[in-house]
């Protein structure tokens, strides 16, 4: 029994030694780790606090290109980082400048070639890096890389060719991105308008949609983005689709129609004020309001009556956008209603903005 005893305890005493020295090269590895990354973030602010004056001098136009290159050339990736991290500050209008330095720092033929890497790292690493190269070679091989496995792989190459302005990538980039999560669409939507108004060609071709080509996934994108724009251009195709057997195509038309602004929508949006589904009718309703048509207040003043109460509340948000008249509609229909949803609406907005407009009086 004794001997049992000491076995067991000779073995207890080996685990825990193991054990603890496991602890021990955690911690020292954990410990290393947390050297390194402070290290590389001190080293990275140093170089920030030398270099990013520099920069915006250069951009300024009171500092040479060539004093910038030779502070920066010494750590070329930090360099990266840093013109990376600026660009994405700036606004497109100031981005070029900043652009002819890049080419110091990346080579494109090293990260045309990095996009077939097996590692996902160092293709999704070599898909932003050719952003900032408009380097005609590298757009076969992001529009390769818009099949990737992997999907912000596929969105940066997406994002690079849209920084290219290549408005012929614009048709694939849709393509490869065909899914219907709205996610998906709002930022398929952000790459499209980084194209800005070149790509209003491409997306009037899309809403014409011979053949049935696009999918409604397309569809919404394309009429999202047109909106986005407020392209008059677009206006005429967007009122046929109000009449679409799709609910989302209905939807997104008479938002986009809303966002143009363009008074001859009126009646046809207004039409969808009474479509079976509560979104399209709310977003007619919204559409009313940014149109600023005070001729369609009986129709705002029977949305208050809707069974949805969003379809109720935008009614009475767009009266009260259309100034006095549509104020002094909310305070009728209130006084006068016996419909006890209108009534509760009225007296909601009413309240919520006399609210707001004491708040906002200067003290």
């Amino acid at each position: 029994m004794e001997v049992l005893i000491l076995n067991f305890l000779s073995v207890a005493l080996y685990a825990a030694l193991v054990l603890s020295t496991l602890c021990v090269v955690l911690l020292m590895a954990i410990t290393a780790l947390h050297w390194h990354a402070d290290r590389h973030q001190r080293h990275a602010i140093a170089f920030d606090r030398s270099n990013k004056p520099l920069l915006m001098s250069y951009l300024e136009g009171t500092a040479p290109r060539m004093a910038v290159m030779r502070s920066m050339e010494e750590k070329p990736s930090e360099a990266l980082r840093l013109l990376m991290e600026l660009s994405a500050e700036l606004q497109p209008s100031a981005q070029s400048r900043l652009l002819n330095l890049f080419p110091g720092f990346v080579e494109a033929d090293k990260e045309i070639s990095a996009l077939e890497s097996t590692q996902t790292k160092r293709r999704l690493q070599a898909a932003e890096r050719l952003r900032y190269l408009k380097d005609e070679s590298s757009t076969e091989a992001l529009l390769d890389a818009l099949d990737d496995d992997v999907l912000t792989v596929r969105y940066s190459a997406a994002r690079s060719l849209a920084a290219h302005g290549n408005t012929e990538s614009i048709e694939p980039i849709l393509l490869a991105f065909d899914a219907e999560h709205q996610i998906n669409w709002f930022r398929l939507i952000e790459i499209i308008t980084d194209y800005g108004s070149s790509a209003v060609p491409t997306l009037l071709a899309v809403l014409e949609n011979p053949e049935g080509k696009y999918s409604t996934n397309i569809l919404n994108v394309a009429i999202r983005s047109l909106g986005i724009f407020m392209e008059p251009q677009a206006v005429k195709p967007l009122i046929h689709l109000l009449d679409h057997p799709d609910i989302s195509i209905r939807l997104n038309a008479a938002h986009a129609l809303g966002d143009i602004g363009d008074p001859t929508a009126l009646t046809p949006v207004a039409e969808l004020s009474h479509d079976p589904n509560w979104e399209i009718r709310n977003n007619a309703v919204q559409a009313i309001g940014k149109l600023h048509a005070e001729n369609q207040i009986p129709i705002l003043e029977e949305a208050l009556s809707d069974p949805s109460w969003w379809v109720r509340f935008t009614a009475a948000e767009a009266l009260y956008s259309l100034g006095q008249p549509g104020i002094e509609k909310l305070k009728e229909i209130k006084k006068s209603t016996h419909n006890p949803y209108a009534y509760d609406m009225c007296r909601q907005v009413i309240g919520e903005h006399e609210i707001l407009d004491q708040n906002n009086i200067p003290s």
